[in-house]
């Protein structure tokens, strides 16, 4: 270890941090471009994040199923589903450049379900598709993703780091110029010095008890660039899903898409008094409404006393044959058995935590507003505004993966490698192996996450509201002062201590939870995945604004901005007293 704490030093051209698909687009397109690569993740490299558990789609507008979509009417049903707030320059991009990216994707070996003459098969998820147009593998559309990119992560020989947790972003002026992370199995800390970084975080339904992610989705990547200095935008848009299964225990939180089975003759969605319910609450009346419907409306049965024993609602597998879910829901269908779900009676179905729609600000070419720090994914914000319709997701992650990793290499190799402060590095150092020797009569990580998860289940989950919020943010704010500081480990032991880990990325999410609630709180109105029951209204009017998120330089706090956004003209401001 040298003097300043510093176990070992890295340096390359780019910096991927996040190892899911939209880290190994980018990697892929940096290595092409002439840039020295490394990728490194808190799980293993290729194999974990949240790509290979992508199950409902991948929204590309070939017009197979239908010849009257395109990518002009894929652009709309994205600026729509966003309610107004999407950046268009941004929606534009990644409709128009989807059939580009499942082209590429089938050219590193991906597969998808095609008709016997040879066209892809497209089917539709639920109203927020004009016409059927997710392509499909079975129902595991992240599986092939992922396998034909490390088959080119490979091809390349791309460099790769895994169970590392990144904790700092190091900074060259205003520029980053690398990043601190822990390797938790040597229990090493590691200096990376890069010419550009790529966050591919992933999300943050950790926050929440019952999500849908992957158990390493802590929201670090929000909690890394805004201490760097970025912006961060509409991140209060926090999509709830209601269709994770609830009981038993063993399957809580595992999506099963049922919606994909309504159009095979399936039951729609029913409450505990055997009712459907699902249109009462979508101001168009369907019975499959877009998908941050479905959480408020199991709410608000379960809120009315109308829910099911653990809270949420009912879908009845049975009411279709085996044959047809093994045809529509096969590895879905197979997992739930696995677990002793009897698919032929009724399962509950309820709210889960899903995705942040907003994240870190970028523009076209995928940079954040700090020169040299790049994002994709989930864990950017920008391309969905207040809402991310179904199947988006996987076709955002390969067409703006692809312009980071490139864009992140030109940058790089224009010279910008920087030079760490060289006391930002120490003293981060000595921050992360500060936990090791505090008093072990702290609160333990554990405590202090299941509390932050609470909070966030009832008041900045699918119904919130300003007492809550107000509320919540004050007690984030006193453990951020008393608990944080004297938070314990178990042990001093650097090698393998995932207590050590859990204190780390809990201080992260308490800060990006800060964040988000006082985005909910600075906007007073109810727009796609955000629901204010004291503001239930939509309003154009006052809201047709983003809200910017940042560090003020000051401490701990951090200013909120609402700035008035420019809607594409394929939405259509709904007037104030319409509602």
């Amino acid at each position: 270890m040298s003097s300043d704490g510093i176990d070992r030093v890295i340096a390359t051209d780019v910096l991927v941090i996040g190892g899911g698909g939209g880290g190994l687009r980018a990697a892929v397109a940096a290595h092409d471009a002439g840039a020295r690569v490394l990728v490194l993740s808190k799980g293993i490299v290729g194999k974990s994040g949240l790509t290979q558990t992508a199950v409902t789609g991948f929204q590309v507008a070939f017009g197979y199923a239908d010849p009257r979509d395109n990518p002009e009417v894929h652009y709309g049903d994205t600026i729509r589903g966003g309610y107004g707030l999407a950046d268009p320059e941004l929606a534009r991009i990644f409709c128009d450049e989807a059939v580009a990216a499942v082209e590429d994707i089938e050219s590193f070996g991906a597969r998808f379900d095609r008709d016997e003459d040879g066209k892809l098969i497209q089917r539709k998820l639920d109203s927020s598709q004009t016409y059927p147009r997710s392509i499909k593998k079975g129902d595991s559309l992240g599986t092939p993703i992922m396998q034909a990119l490390r088959r080119e992560m490979n091809r390349r020989d791309v460099p790769r780091l895994h169970e590392m947790l990144v904790t700092k972003l190091l900074k060259d002026g205003d520029r980053v110029c690398g990043a601190i992370a822990l390797d938790f199995q040597k229990g090493e800390i590691v200096e990376i010095r890069a010419g550009a970084i790529v966050m591919a975080t992933g999300g943050a339904g950790e926050l929440f008890p019952v999500h849908s992610n992957t158990p390493d989705s802590t929201g670090d990547g929000y909690a890394l660039a805004l201490n760097a200095g970025a912006d961060l935008v509409d991140i209060e848009f926090l999509l709830m899903l209601g269709h994770a299964v609830l009981h038993p225990a063993t399957v809580r939180g595992v999506l099963f898409t049922f919606q994909y089975l309504l159009t095979k003759g399936a039951r729609p969605l029913f409450n505990s008094e055997g009712e459907p319910f699902l249109s009462n609450y979508d101001p168009e009346g369907s019975d499959n409404p877009a998908r941050h419907i479905y959480a408020r409306a199991v709410y608000g049965e379960v809120r009315a006393g109308r829910g099911s024993p653990h809270g949420g609602a009912f879908f009845d597998p049975g009411s279709v044959s085996h044959e047809t879910l093994m045809d529509s829901l096969p590895s879905q269908t197979k997992y739930l058995e696995k677990f002793g779900v009897d698919m032929t009676k009724p399962i509950e179905v309820g709210a889960a935590a899903h995705y942040v729609c907003g994240g870190i600000k970028i523009d076209t070419g995928s940079q954040s507003t700090v020169p040299g720090l790049f994002a994709v994914g989930e864990c950017s914000g920008g391309p969905h505004g207040a809402g991310r319709i179904g199947g988006n997701s996987l076709t955002e992650i390969l067409v703006f993966g692809k312009r980071a990793g490139a864009e992140a290499a030109a940058f790089a190799n224009e010279g910008n490698t920087g030079n760490p402060d060289r006391d930002d590095a120490s003293s981060e150092a000595d921050r992360v192996t500060a936990y090791l020797s505090r008093d072990r009569s702290g609160p333990r990580p554990n405590v202090i996450k299941a509390r932050l998860q609470q909070l966030m289940n009832d008041y900045v989950g699918v119904v919130r509201n300003e007492e809550g919020l107000r509320d919540t943010i004050a007690e984030f704010e006193r453990m951020e002062r008393e608990e944080l500081p004297s938070m314990s480990v178990a042990e001093e032991n650097r090698v393998g201590n995932y207590d050590w880990v859990e204190a780390l990325e809990v201080t992260a999410m308490i800060r990006f939870a800060r964040a988000m609630a006082g985005a909910a709180l600075l906007r007073t109105e109810s727009r796609g995945a955000h629901y204010r029951e004291d503001y239930p209204e939509l309003d154009d009017q006052n809201w047709l604004k983003n809200v910017l998120i940042r560090h003020s330089g000051n401490g701990d706090v951090l200013d909120f901005e609402a700035r008035d956004c420019k809607p594409s003209p394929e939405y259509t401001p709904v007037p104030a007293e319409a509602g």
